[in-house]
């Protein structure tokens, strides 16, 4: 009995780390100049401050070029805990690639919200600091 314990924990914990949550093709795909980390913290940090009944979480691949933000519903019995959402990040260089899946009964109005998230930190991340000292 322990051992299929062990073995189920650890399927569930493989199933978990995996990076491509939702399958199909990309519902919106976009490149924007700049790294993966700050832009996915973000969007990550902007999503949960939305007033929304889903629950936002945000993992990093182990090397810290890919990262995935999902969106998933509440733990109440109106909504499945299955990802509603995904927005994959894959740095390349100085440049992410930003992948939007949803589920076929995902909330297009919280697909339009997160897009809109997406270009807003893609613009604040990307602006030059105003700290930056000039030559006199």
């Amino acid at each position: 009995m322990k051992r299929l314990v062990v073995i189920g924990l650890a399927c569930l914990l493989s199933a978990c780390q995996s990076a491509n949550v939702l399958p199909g093709q990309p519902e919106k795909t976009g490149d924007f100049p700049t790294t993966g980390a700050n832009f996915s913290d973000c969007v990550y940090r902007a999503a949960q401050s939305m007033r929304s009944p889903y629950i936002f979480r945000r993992k990093a691949r182990a090397d810290n070029l890919e990262f995935l933000v999902t969106a998933t519903g509440s733990t109440s019995a109106n909504f499945s805990t299955l990802p509603k959402l995904e927005l994959r990040f894959i740095t390349q260089g100085e440049a992410t690639t930003v992948e939007m899946r949803d589920t076929a009964i995902g909330d297009h109005e919280l697909s339009h919200e997160i897009w809109s998230i997406v270009d807003r930190c893609a613009q604040q991340v990307t602006k030059p600091s105003a700290a930056k000292p000039t030559a006199p």
